[in-house]
Parts: structure tokens; sequence; C-alpha cells
């Protein structure tokens, strides 16, 4: 079994650099807070962070948790040092890749099997969840894509900027294809997300209060059931995935 060095170690080698870049060897939480339990998404092993807080002028004698941006979303959180494992990474220049778009509508078939499956095993909802069964809604979305290699911001609102936007629901609408995102809220902010699957239907992780506890299906068609009912109530626009995340932009 190979030896890993503590990462507290690694991190002092470097002097807290800012500019390297490290790769996970376990699944670890993401937190919102330094201290706080509040979860804002699970890691997969072998994704890559860099460290934003702290640096080497700070002391560091009673650190528990590391601020981390995430390579493949730009996601900003924080992690506990406790049991984490981590080797060094050397980022590779991004390359733009030619007719990305349509790269991605072709395996936006498999994402969508890949849903369906998770749906039918034993799930709820979990805000936060990204490591399955239990996903909250843009936690579902992200790791679906993730999986096939495509790589898309880790919240509602930050996906709802991300995606090439179609049209708002309450304007004309324009048919919609397989894999195409919707998004859910208020005029304020979007607050949920789900992929369309076609004829009128689509795939979310929604809560307890207003939705399924898990992974199900609602309609943006005419329909009679209360839960899509008020997710249509919520329908603000739809987007479409036509590219990846590049590394070099920060969110949070």
């Amino acid at each position: 079994m190979k030896n890993y060095i503590e990462p507290i170690s690694l991190f002092k080698q470097t002097n807290f650099s800012n500019t390297i870049w490290w790769e996970l060897k376990v699944n670890i939480s993401g937190y919102q807070h330094e201290t706080e339990n509040h979860l804002v998404t699970e890691i997969f092993k072998n994704r890559i962070f860099r460290l934003i807080h702290p640096n080497f002028y700070q002391n560091t004698k009673k650190l528990s948790r590391v601020l981390v941006q995430l390579f493949e979303d730009g996601y900003i959180c924080w992690i506990d040092l406790d049991k984490l494992i981590i080797e060094k990474y050397e980022i590779t220049r991004n390359e733009i890749i030619e007719n990305e778009g349509l790269l991605i509508k072709q395996k936006i078939p498999l994402i969508l099997h890949w849903i369906e499956g998770q749906s039918e095993l034993n799930n709820r909802y979990l805000w936060g969840g990204t490591l399955g069964p239990n996903f909250d809604c843009s936690g579902l979305i992200q790791t679906a894509f993730f999986i096939h290699r495509i790589y898309i911001p880790r919240d509602s609102l930050q996906l709802k900027s991300f995606c090439t936007h179609l049209f708002n629901f309450k304007d004309n609408q324009k048919p919609l294809q397989a894999g195409d995102i919707l998004f859910f809220g208020n005029q304020e902010k979007c607050d949920h997300v789900g992929i369309y699957k076609g004829d009128g239907f689509y795939f979310h992780s929604s809560g307890n209060d207003f939705g399924r506890n898990g992974i199900g299906v609602d309609t943006i068609k005419e329909t009679k059931d209360k839960i899509s009912l008020h997710y249509q109530s919520k329908l603000i626009s739809a987007g479409r995935v036509m590219r990846n995340y590049r590394w070099d932009r920060t969110i949070r």
C-alpha cells in the first residue's frame, strides 16, 4: 500500500500556494463554513483542487479545515483535513474542443439513462448530495454529466448562467430537446433544476415539502398532479449545456 504524507505537511512544503493543484485520493464532504457542518457538496475521489485559504503568512497550528477551489467546476468550499489523502497534480492547459456542443449532445441519451437508473434505486433528497444514491437537484444533474466527462457548475443559479439560454417560460416557448435543463424559482433567484427527458417530462431530485423526497419524474404538460403543478408555477426558463466548464473562473 502506498504511504501518503500528511496533507498539512504537503501544504507547508509548498507554502500553502494557491497555484499548486492537488488530486483527492478519497471521497470527501464540502462545507459552507469553516466551523459549521452545513454540507454544500460531496466531492469524488480523483477530483482536483487548489488552496484558497490559508496561505503561508497565517498561523496554521489549529487548522482543521481548508478553503479550496475545485478544478472541474470552479466551486469553492471548506474541506476537513482529518483523513484527507492527496497527491500533487500537474495541470495541463485546457484545449478548446471543436464541435463541443455536438459531442455533448451525443452523450445525452447516456446521461438520461444513468439518471433513470439512479431513480430506480432507494434514494432520498439530500442537500449537498452528489455521490449518490441521495442527491440534491443540481447535484444529480452535475454528477450525471460529470461521470460522462462533461463538467458543469455545481449550483442551480451557477448552472443557469452557464447554460446557453433557450427561452423564458413566460414568453414564447420553443421546442425542447432531451437533455435541456429546466430552471425553477422566482423573479429574484433560480433555486431548483431539472433535466428534460422528452414528451413533456423531466427528471429532478426534489425535496420533501413540495416534492417527492428523491429522484422522480414530473411534467410540464397539463396535469392534475399537485407536485407537477407546484413546479410548473415555479418555471423560469430553459437552457442547454453546450460546453465544458473551464477551470480558470471562480464560482461560489
